[in-house]
């Protein structure tokens, strides 16, 4: 499955183009389809990537991973559907970057230096607010002097972030455009951005990666990651939910990194082979 945590610009990732599903599927005879539509609509997942194209609320169900739906049967298919490899696997990108952000605030907290880290587009920002607890579990003073920055196009997920955030002026929830370099705050040590591409082509894709690349300071770190298809996962956003997505491998992954002008490029595959998983450096002094 494949979701971004928010839209990267107005629009973006809805790629829905039909009024009514069951009519275009009734239309191109694909009526086996049918029954599955109305049934997947029980589950709370399956029925907000058919409204909303995959929104932040479907990505941050995966991320959450509680099964919930409508008139019983609801709960059971969405259950269903998380225990997929697709949904499961789209979960270790949230994961990945929620392990990264702790990384970082441990690691400056241990140098002795302030740590600026953005996510973008933040959606429900879980891998901020998340990461910040768990590296102050560690460390309680690893939140000292840091600033966490979460960013989006879309108001709404920043104010259910803010309202998941601890009280404290470590964390910034501000509304931008992913794709507008004016808009990033300068001097970052870390980029955490997950789902975002799977909705950008390459000329897009190769404007945010520029952009993150500008943000940081020399010797700042990426996190991204890219999509494998999952056939069947992949057939059912499409006919069900007309969720459209440009998958790339880490050959592909590699190379527009390398194109921005990232090094120390690393990915690797996640523990059910859908995610490529991303970490890169921008050139300059180390960390």
């Amino acid at each position: 499955m494949i979701a971004r945590a928010a839209l990267p610009v107005r629009g973006k990732n809805f790629t829905r183009s039909s009024a009514s599903i069951p009519a275009r599927l009734a239309r191109e005879g694909k009526w086996h389809m049918l029954p599955l539509y109305f049934v997947a609509r029980t589950s709370d997942l399956a029925r907000e990537g058919i409204e909303n194209s995959g929104s932040f609320r479907f990505a941050d169900h995966i991320y959450r991973a509680k099964a919930t739906g409508r008139f019983g049967i609801g709960r059971l298919v969405d259950a269903l559907l998380l225990a997929l490899p697709a949904s499961r696997s789209m979960r270790e990108r949230y994961l990945h970057s929620r392990s990264q952000v702790a990384e970082e605030l441990l690691r400056a907290a241990a140098n002795r230096r302030r740590s600026r880290i953005l996510s973008v587009p933040c959606g429900i920002a879980r891998d901020l607010v998340e990461g910040a607890r768990d590296a102050a579990r560690t460390d309680p003073s690893a939140l000292e002097g840091a600033e966490l920055f979460g960013f989006d196009v879309d108001r709404e997920p920043l104010e259910i972030s803010r309202s998941l955030a601890p009280p404290n002026a470590a964390f910034s929830f501000v509304q931008g455009d992913a794709l507008d370099g004016a808009s990033f705050p300068p001097g970052l040590d870390l980029i955490v951005s997950t789902g975002l591409g799977e909705f950008l082509g390459d000329d897009e894709l190769a404007t945010f990666y520029a952009n993150c690349l500008a943000a940081l300071r020399p010797g700042g770190r990426f996190v991204t990651s890219s999509s494998s298809r999952s056939r069947f996962a992949d057939r059912l956003l499409r006919e069900l939910a007309e969720l459209h997505a440009h998958y790339r491998d880490s050959v592909a992954l590699r190379a527009a990194l390398e194109r921005a002008g990232f090094t120390d490029i690393n990915v690797r595959a996640d523990r059910f082979g859908l995610q490529w998983l991303a970490t890169a450096t921008r050139p300059g002094a180390s960390t």
